[in-house]
């Protein structure tokens, strides 16, 4: 079976791309695939904040060569697990290419055993950001209808079609009015990156505004199951369907529990 990353990118902060990189996740545990988060967010990271857990090391410790990368590893909601990057840390917002590929390295190690792995990355278009949206399988850009919002998504779109030559990436459109209202703002963006830079852009899913997200992420319950059954939780569960449509290599798992060394200290805060 061949593992897959997916790598879940904006143009600029505040539009919803670590609640969709969670609500992936959740989905894709619900398929019975191992899924394995990495907090890509250098120096900004917050997937653990969301999800509720409390680590006792992060990306920064491994890069000061206190633990290895699999050291780090907690168990979250579900049977997710995640690698925890560090917020604060000014050292990693612009880690050298070197250490990158150094965690990059142990990561492709920790990958065998996991079905799919999933990268929230940082907002913008610094050099780590790139990098890591440039060795994932599929990029899932997420914008809201924003004008500034829809110009920093092309802006991203842009610099990967043209240093890194990507032809196809995902498009979410977060917190639309609706469906059509969401589609609409796809297409302009599917239409100027089309003419452009000859990039295909596929539309992976339109996710409605829902109330419930913002009081989640509050309490730090973004990885309760209950969520599955709201309106975004819904369109959440049918872009994963839809992207794993694309990606019939990744089989379904028989799941067993994966006991990592710091999984001891993967409770809620």
């Amino acid at each position: 079976m061949k593992r897959k990353s997916i790598s879940v990118a904006s143009g600029k902060g505040g539009v919803g791309k670590t609640i969709t990189t969670v609500q992936l996740a959740l989905s894709t545990r619900r398929q019975n695939r191992r899924v394995l988060i990495l907090d890509g967010d250098l120096g900004m990271a917050n997937v653990d904040v969301v999800l509720g857990l409390r680590p006792r090391y992060n990306i920064n410790d491994v890069i000061d060569g206190k633990v290895g990368l699999q050291d780090i590893i907690l168990q979250g909601p579900m049977g997710i697990h995640l690698i925890p990057s560090g917020s604060g840390f000014a050292n990693l917002a612009n880690l050298p290419l070197a250490q990158r590929v150094s965690i990059l390295d142990q990561l492709d190690d920790i990958s065998k055993h996991f079905d799919v792995i999933l990268i929230d990355t940082g907002a913008g278009i610094s050099e780590t950001v790139i990098h890591l949206n440039s060795i994932s399988d599929e990029v899932v850009v997420v914008t809201t209808p924003e004008p500034h919002a829809m110009t920093d998504a092309y802006a991203f779109i842009k610099v990967m079609a043209e240093k890194y030559q990507e032809k196809r990436i995902n498009l979410l459109i977060n917190q639309a009015v609706n469906q059509e209202h969401g589609l609409k703002i796809g297409r302009r963006i599917t239409e100027v990156a089309k003419r452009f830079l000859d990039t295909d852009i596929v539309i992976i899913g339109v996710v409605p505004y829902d109330d419930l997200v913002p009081r989640t992420i509050m309490n730090q319950a973004a990885g309760s199951d209950l969520t599955a059954h709201t309106r975004s939780g819904q369109a959440w569960n049918e872009i994963a369907l839809k992207l794993f449509e694309t990606m019939r290599d990744v089989e379904k798992s028989h799941w067993e529990p994966l006991l990592f060394p710091n999984e001891v200290c993967s409770q809620r805060i």
